[in-house]
């Protein structure tokens, strides 16, 4: 048998490796063991996955059992991912998981707020006066859609904290369909399917994510579904496939910066299926126009923006590179756990690797697959954005698919002759229990106050249109900002951030300045101002601002003129919210 013949073979067919059977063509399956046997694997470990599967001829033979409607798959991914956050107390807490989870919700409203106030400003015009009012306003730094998909939410339903983690859980559970239905299509299991889309909810980083009012859910989604049309164009190679594919880039791009990972996957994915002159077909470029108009104009009117939220270097840096390749590498092995890593990566090996190594090309799910996680990996590895968990959610569908591809791949090398049928769902029990005892767990979220104080804020006559100056070296400034914004949408208070009044920040914290040498200075400032409530806090600092200090020396020393109101002590942090009102002048 010759190498061309072996090659022409595989062109000829759909499939290269059978996760079904769990084998390659019968006149490729000794071509592949020697291969592999010859890269120092034993070919012991491959053998009974080569053989003649009994459970594909099972398959065929007994009837086919009427599966359960699709409806009913998404209610049960939906229930449990509801349950999750409940469990984590997200229905219960400030959105105080994530720095930036209040500026979204704050900039979600504010879209709701134009699209439902009639008024004739322009956008720019309403954003600046209700930036005013709430100053934890983010559009611009983040793309459109995000905001847009919330504001509409918000529109049909309600802008309550429930109400916004339900859209997020709404948005996990779609995640969790999708993997449903691809896996499904690909490992024609049922079980394998139902399998990796709980998976896919249930894992901690994806729980964490559902739990934060943040764009990954939506992000992961948007490249998954890009990534899948995309192996669909290497299957159909029809340019309706590709045109599905730039429509989801650039809703992912329009998510959030990260979408233009997905820059990547088509030049991995080619390569991997061996379709390389796809690259040359008009209907791939047209796809890359269509991209490139959607995508350009916002990417290149707000990058010096978006450039100011990286915290690895001012640009791209080769110690920054080489250090997140190792930490992400990390990320994407603490995703599974160390066990259910080493199947996924046996998943990859089976489905991608081997193919890949006899026939120079793997099935076009795999090799899309394999692109994204890669894409994942070399994206963030490149931009300085900083080295964080979330940032490989993105690659989760295809870890997932890949485990339960390993899975499959390992139960049909198990000889079990007539409990054959029984094979792969022992395997997804067993990870079950590997999963439950190594990596699941439920995030907690941290209750601090805030709730209490801002209702007391808005239920207070003599406070209402108040000046409110908010002051936190931990979240408390946006906090404070998104739960008043929750009570009153339409603003009546003015809020003003301690770290712009009282000292000079850029929008990471990293450059800092106070603008008071004393605290009997900022005293004199603040009876000057029209400030009337200040709400401050003294949870463990995030940062350890001088401006904090100087203030809490101020108020501490001076009850004369400012009488403290009321204090709410958090159930979770050691500290409380303290809210004070300024008093007026002594008479001479």
């Amino acid at each position: 048998m010759t190498g061309s013949d072996d090659e022409g073979r595989a062109e000829a067919g759909d499939t290269i490796f059978d996760l079904t059977t769990g084998q390659f063509p019968r006149d490729a399956r000794w071509s592949v063991l020697s291969r592999f046997t010859e890269l120092g694997t034993p070919s012991s470990m491959l053998g009974p996955a080569l053989e003649t599967s009994t459970e594909a001829q099972d398959a065929q033979t007994r009837p086919r059992s009427k599966s359960r409607p699709a409806v009913l798959v998404f209610l049960v991914l939906l229930v449990v991912t509801v349950a999750l956050q409940a469990a984590s107390g997200a229905y219960k807490s400030e959105f105080g998981s994530y720095p930036d989870e209040p500026a979204h919700y704050v900039t979600s409203l504010m879209v709701r707020e134009y699209i439902t106030s009639g008024t004739p400003a322009w956008p720019m015009q309403f954003a600046e006066n209700y930036y005013a009012h709430y100053p934890k306003v983010a559009f611009g730094h983040w793309p459109p859609l995000f905001y847009g998909i919330q504001a509409l939410w918000m529109m049909l339903f309600s802008a309550s904290r429930v109400s916004v983690r339900l859209e997020l859980a709404v948005t996990t559970a779609v995640l969790g369909f999708s993997v449903y239905l691809e896996a499904k299509r690909w490992l024609r299991s049922k079980w394998g399917a139902y399998f990796a889309g709980l998976l896919t909810v249930c894992l901690p980083l994806v729980q964490a994510s559902t739990d934060e009012e943040m764009a990954e859910i939506l992000l992961a989604l948007t490249c998954f579904w890009s990534a899948v049309c995309f192996a669909r164009y290497i299957q159909s190679e029809r340019p309706r496939d590709a045109f599905w594919f730039a429509i989801f880039f650039s809703l992912a791009v329009l998510t959030k910066g990260s979408g233009w990972l997905l820059v990547f996957v088509p030049p991995i994915a080619l390569v991997l299926a061996n379709k390389v002159r796809l690259a040359f077909k008009a209907s791939f470029w047209m796809a890359a126009g269509l991209i490139a108009i959607c995508c350009l104009p916002w990417q290149i009117m707000t990058l010096r923006v978006a450039e100011r939220g990286w915290t690895g270097g001012a640009g791209p840096s080769v110690s920054y590179t080489v250090n997140a390749i190792q930490q992400f590498g990390s990320i994407a092995v603490s995703i599974m756990g160390p066990l259910l890593a080493a199947l996924t990566l046996l998943g990859v090996i089976a489905t991608a690797g081997l193919p890949f190594i006899r026939f120079r090309r793997c099935d076009a799910i795999p090799a899309a697959m394999l692109a994204l996680i890669l894409a994942d990996w070399i994206f963030h590895s490149v931009v300085p954005a900083g080295v964080e968990n979330r940032k490989m959610i993105m690659a989760v569908p295809g870890l997932v698919l890949f485990l339960v591809a390993g899975a499959k791949w390992v139960a049909a090398s198990v000889p079990a002759g007539r409990f054959s049928r029984f094979r792969f769902p022992a395997a997804l029990a067993v990870i079950t229990v590997i999963f439950a005892v190594q990596t699941f767990a439920i995030p907690r979220h941290t209750r601090f106050g805030y709730i209490e104080a801002a209702k007391f804020i808005t239920s207070t006559p003599s406070l209402r249109g108040a000046t409110i100056l908010a002051s936190s070296s931990n979240l408390g400034e946006g906090l404070l900002i998104s739960e008043i914004a929750m009570r009153e949408p339409r603003p009546t208070d003015t809020i003003i951030r301690a770290t712009k009044a009282l000292a000079k920040t850029d929008w990471t914290g990293t450059q800092y300045r106070c603008a008071f040498t004393s605290a009997p200075e900022l005293v004199d400032y603040l009876n000057r101002s029209q400030i009337k409530v200040i709400v401050t806090d003294d949870f463990p600092p995030i940062a350890n601002f001088e401006h904090s200090r100087l203030l809490a020396e101020a108020l501490r020393d001076n009850p004369e003129n400012f009488r403290l109101l009321r204090s709410f002590k958090s159930p979770s942090l050691p500290g409380s919210v303290q809210i004070f009102e300024k008093q007026p002048p002594a008479p001479f």
